[in-house]
């Protein structure tokens, strides 16, 4: 069978008026599921947080710390707060100046890195009964 004997498409010129009202009216229905498909999620999603926020602010009550909420606003006030440097003449890249600003920098309590041979007296023995792995 060619393509030539099949009929033509409802949305062509030929297609029955009422054909191509179906078919428009199909398309939005579709489209429409879609959209509140996406709205039902949005909705949902936004419904938990405000549900899960109001259960972090009540839980804080009775265990005594802060809530999530209000260390992330405290966060956010902290860094709205700090002055963003411009470039510094010591620095050598914006990259550098954010790891001043932001703490990254800072000296850990491990600063010593250099590879050393640890002694064969200071190894432990395996014991008998343990097998080598």
């Amino acid at each position: 069978m060619s393509y030539r004997q099949l009929p033509p498409p409802a949305g062509g010129p030929t297609g029955n008026p009422l054909e191509r009202f179906v078919a428009t009216l199909m398309r939005w229905m579709v489209w429409g599921t879609l959209a509140l498909m996406a709205l039902v999620f949005a909705l949902s999603l936004l419904i938990w947080l405000v549900v899960m926020t109001v259960f972090s602010l009540v839980a804080s009550v009775f265990t005594g710390r802060p809530a999530a909420v209000t260390v992330l606003w405290r966060r956010y006030r902290e860094m709205t707060r700090q002055r963003w440097p411009s470039s510094r003449p010591d620095s050598s890249t914006p990259r550098a100046d954010a790891a001043d600003v932001t703490g990254a920098s800072a000296p850990t309590a491990v600063q010593d890195v250099i590879w050393r041979e640890v002694p064969a007296s200071r190894t432990p023995e395996p014991r008998q009964d343990e097998s080598p792995h």
